[in-house]
């Protein structure tokens, strides 16, 4: 692991530290069912396997399996059997390597804290969305410095002037002034006579997460944190609910790298400043008590489980390898949900996205949850964005119970099996990174970048393709939706690591088709009747809809192949195999005689695909082409500037 502080130690980067045996959970025979167990029918695994594939035509129960960018495979089901879950490795919530839980309690007795995201617009405006929040169900404050515009001690007094200090804690986001502002909070703590153990809050000290998302002239060193920053920290060492430096991976999530990847970066970032505390003199318990980790939350539910629970184990690993004593390895976590997933176009989608990541943030054990307002791409959110942030939240907590139940994935042999993969999987990246000079070496040499670049563009290609589709926008796109309007949100610097949403292929196409006048059409013809011909024009509906372009039928019926089509560009012709076989060519050679310029066929072209193209077919769309080439192909045609 390169040279370790005092209390770090340097085995982290070998052994199989996965092989730990718990108790196991309560069996099926101690559930009081008010049946004997023994009555019960034995389900035989390969029976079960017999009759699913017996629906499947032909296919196998493990063709459905899927893949993670990590290369992990999941199962379609899993059972007791599996490897990585014998012996049950979770352990107990509160204990052991913490998958479970940084408490035994779970969030049974105060739930989760409900952090709300603060990127308004100026002093006053902010302290007004400060008061809101607290007022109407926020447990917290998550205030972005940047984005606000605080410049100085009296403008963060400003933001939180009405806020009871002593009652609210109070985080940072990190940022190229966070060791001024940092300084600002503490100031002001002590400038309104906070009592000391009233003081609670995230400081926001991350010049290696900083670095990641907005660059600099320097990129830090294996040192990490300077002397301001160590200041900082020093004056907070006594402040037992203030976690002076954050561990934010999300700059990592946002350019696009995996889950094993973040949470490699995590690890390595934290061993960074855990070092670099222990080398300043703070105790290893001190330096643990300071870290604070914020963790990606996606719509992706098991895998954002998965990845807050592996979280927990690898920390407490390396806690433990240190030397650390129990209390002190379980990490404090705070999600944040990405900003990958939001959409600008038919943003409300957003909000199922956000729902179903802030659920498997607290169902996974986060301590506290940000929720990204729907509009957040869109620019500064407004008043209902931030409404429907918070609230979906407080309904999760408070009319769904989530928090009444102790770790709620836990007993599940997936989300323990992926639990499992993941970790390994982080521990091995996490080891390449320390084999090769450490976090700050691996973000200065472009390493990371490197990574990040190589995971961005295997997922475009799963996104242009529709193996990961985008709803509402590579996907069922709303052809009459009007763009919501915010306000823009500031300029910053860009760093290594840029943030890449995945929408923004699809969303590029549109913005130049919306910005014609008049809005480019492609002519939809359609071959037979309606039953013969709907679902591949709806299929081509969508598809061109995708960049924003309606596709309109002729005024006469489809057997003029195009007769009177005027000055049309593009078409595309719909119909069964049946009508392909005995009408396409003839269609397709009236649409080029009438002037069309590219005539394409919605469907697979088979046999028939050169006597097609002789005919004056073009190219053909089906599931499994390159929805964003060819759709951009389309755009030249019609002369859209892009």
């Amino acid at each position: 692991m390169g040279k370790a502080g005092p209390g770090v130690t340097g085995h982290m980067a070998s052994g199989r530290w996965w092989d730990v045996t718990y108790h196991r959970p309560m069996s099926s025979e101690s559930v009081d069912t008010g049946v004997p167990a023994a009555d019960f029918e034995t389900v035989d695994r390969e029976a079960w396997l017999a009759l699913a594939e017996a629906g499947l035509r032909g296919r196998t129960v493990d063709s459905l399996a899927t893949t993670t960018a990590d290369g992990i495979r999941i199962h379609v089901v899993y059972g007791p059997d599996e490897a990585s879950t014998a012996g049950d490795p979770a352990g107990w919530p509160g204990s052991g390597t913490f998958t479970r839980g940084r408490r035994s309690s779970g969030h049974v007795v105060d739930g989760w804290d409900v952090r709300a995201l603060v990127v308004e617009e100026g002093i006053a405006a902010s302290n007004a969305v400060v008061l809101d929040e607290l007022l109407r169900g926020s447990t917290s404050v998550l205030l972005d410095p940047m984005a606000i515009g605080i410049g100085s001690l009296h403008d963060l007094d400003g933001v939180l002037d009405g806020v009871h200090l002593e009652m609210t804690a109070v985080a940072v986001v990190p940022g190229p002034r966070s060791v001024e502002v940092a300084g600002w909070l503490l100031d002001l703590w002590e400038r309104r006579g906070v009592p000391v153990a009233d003081r609670r809050g995230d400081l926001g000290l991350d010049p290696i997460g900083v670095y990641a998302r907005h660059g600099g002239s320097t990129a830090p060193t294996t040192t990490c944190l300077d002397t301001a920053t160590l200041a900082v920290v020093d004056r907070a060492r006594d402040l037992a609910g203030v976690r002076p430096v954050t561990v934010d991976t999300t700059p990592y999530t946002d350019a696009g790298t995996s889950d094993a990847r973040e949470l490699a970066a995590g690890l390595a970032t934290g061993v960074a400043y855990l070092r670099a505390l222990t080398d300043h003199g703070l105790t290893l318990s001190e330096a643990l008590g300071s870290l604070a980790f914020t963790l990606t939350a996606d719509a992706d539910q098991f895998l954002t489980m998965a990845r807050f629970r592996a979280g927990r184990r690898l920390w407490a690993r390396v806690a433990e390898a240190s030397g650390a004593e129990p209390q002190d390895r379980a990490p404090r976590q705070h999600a944040l949900t990405s900003a990958v997933m939001l959409t600008r176009w038919d943003p409300w989608v957003n909000m199922l996205r956000s729902t179903v990541a802030a659920f498997a943030a607290g169902t996974g054990g986060a301590d506290s949850v940000t929720v990204r307002p729907f509009d957040s791409a869109l620019g500064r959110p407004d008043e209902f964005g931030r409404r429907t942030a918070r609230n979906l939240q407080l309904v999760l907590l408070e009319e769904s119970g989530l928090a009444k139940v102790i770790d709620p994935a836990g007993g599940s042999w997936y989300v323990d099996d992926l639990t499992q993969r993941l970790a390994v999987e982080a521990w091995d990246r996490f080891r390449g990174i320390e084999a090769g000079g450490g976090m700050a070496t691996a973000l200065a040499s472009g390493r990371l970048a490197e990574e990040a670049e190589a995971c961005w563009t295997e997922r475009v290609g799963r996104l242009a393709d529709l193996s990961e589709s985008v709803t509402g926008v590579s996907e069922f796109p709303n052809i009459d939706e009007v763009l919501l309007e915010r306000q823009p949100s500031p300029a910053l610097p860009t760093g290594p690591l840029p943030l890449r949403r995945r929408s923004e292929p699809f969303e590029t196409l549109r913005d130049a088709v919306v910005a014609c006048n008049p809005v480019p059409t492609i002519l939809l013809v359609t071959l037979g009747p309606e039953a013969q011909h709907a679902t591949r024009s709806t299929f081509a509906r969508n598809f061109f809809g995708v960049a924003g372009i309606r596709a309109v039928e002729p005024d006469g019926p489809a057997v003029d192949h195009g007769s009177g089509t005027g000055a049309v560009q593009v078409a595309v012709l719909c119909g069964s195999d049946e009508r392909y076989r005995s009408e396409a060519a003839a269609a397709a050679g009236g649409l080029k005689a009438d002037g069309v310029q590219r005539v394409y066929l919605a469907g697979r072209p088979g046999d028939y695909e050169d006597d097609l193209r002789a005919s004056g077919v073009d190219g053909f769309i089906h599931t499994g082409i390159d929805v964003v080439g060819l759709l951009s192909q389309v755009l030249d045609d019609l002369g859209v500037v892009r």
